[in-house]
């Protein structure tokens, strides 16, 4: 995939290049991020430096990646809040419809399941085990409500039709 600089809107781009600002890439990030280790391609810390040097976000598709794990944060001695990074890099993306498929899916379920997955026998039992309440059931409706209202449906729509346009 050909990376798409975003500089169009110039005051956001601004505030992720000032969050970045303190990095001075030492790399810890990458170390700790379970993601790289499997997926070497996925650094995190060249996507904070491309950002620092060039004052411009590109958008590769690998920011999708991130596990929101929050190790690089974690570990960051700078404190570096390179998840929030990675999640602004990720709305930008998707502002321009540039949204995996399997994210576009996993929206799909949510709008009519009103939840990701539903939990394993396992975790209900371990549940029980501690003494935690059940996991209340999911209203879809309401859930497919504010997908509405907040405009996700009309986003997931153009979504579905940026995966069917040729490349």
């Amino acid at each position: 995939m050909r990376p798409v600089i975003w500089d169009d809107d110039e005051e956001r781009v601004s505030d992720v290049r000032q969050a970045a600002q303190p990095c001075f890439q030492c790399g810890v990030c990458a170390a700790s991020c379970p993601v790289f280790r499997v997926a070497p391609e996925f650094n995190p810390r060249i996507a904070v430096d491309e950002i620092v040097q060039t004052g411009t976000v590109a958008v590769t598709g690998r920011e999708w990646y991130c596990a929101y794990c929050l190790m690089c944060e974690q570990r960051c001695p700078m404190g570096v809040a390179l998840c929030e990074i990675l999640v602004a890099i990720k709305n930008l993306s998707a502002r321009d419809g540039k949204v995996p498929p399997s994210i576009v899916e996993m929206m799909d379920v949510i709008r009519f399941t009103g939840k990701v997955s539903h939990p394993s026998k396992g975790t209900t039992r371990r549940r029980r085990e501690l003494g935690l309440p059940e996991l209340p059931e999911v209203d879809a409706a309401e859930v497919q409500k504010l997908l509405e209202v907040t405009g996700a449906i009309d986003r997931l729509t153009r979504y579905r039709e940026a995966e069917c346009e040729p490349q």
